[in-house]
């Protein structure tokens, strides 16, 4: 599985041989990340591959010293699984 970022459209992909499995979609405002949608195939849910864009997505916001606001329930999940990512959390 390879994750591929897709900037000019605000999404994240999870490939698996090309074939797209996973997404994530996203926009930025003003230095504030939302991250408003994540959705794995469901032959691949289980894998942690949501989880793998999730935190994707928050390790960019974190480069970009950008805030996240998670949207999404799924990405309100990582960081409650995650401690150590709330320091971006908006």
């Amino acid at each position: 599985m390879e994750l591929t970022h897709i900037a000019d459209s605000g999404r994240w992909l999870a490939l698996n041989d090309e074939v797209q499995i996973g997404e994530l979609m996203y926009h930025v405002e003003d230095n504030v990340m939302t991250i408003s949608h994540a959705e794995v195939e469901p032959f691949y849910r289980g894998n942690k591959i949501a989880e793998e864009l999730v935190l994707a997505a928050i390790n960019q916001a974190r480069e970009n010293s950008w805030k996240v606001v998670p949207a999404c329930s799924f990405a309100k999940t990582i960081f409650e699984r995650y401690p150590d990512e709330r320091d971006v959390l908006a």
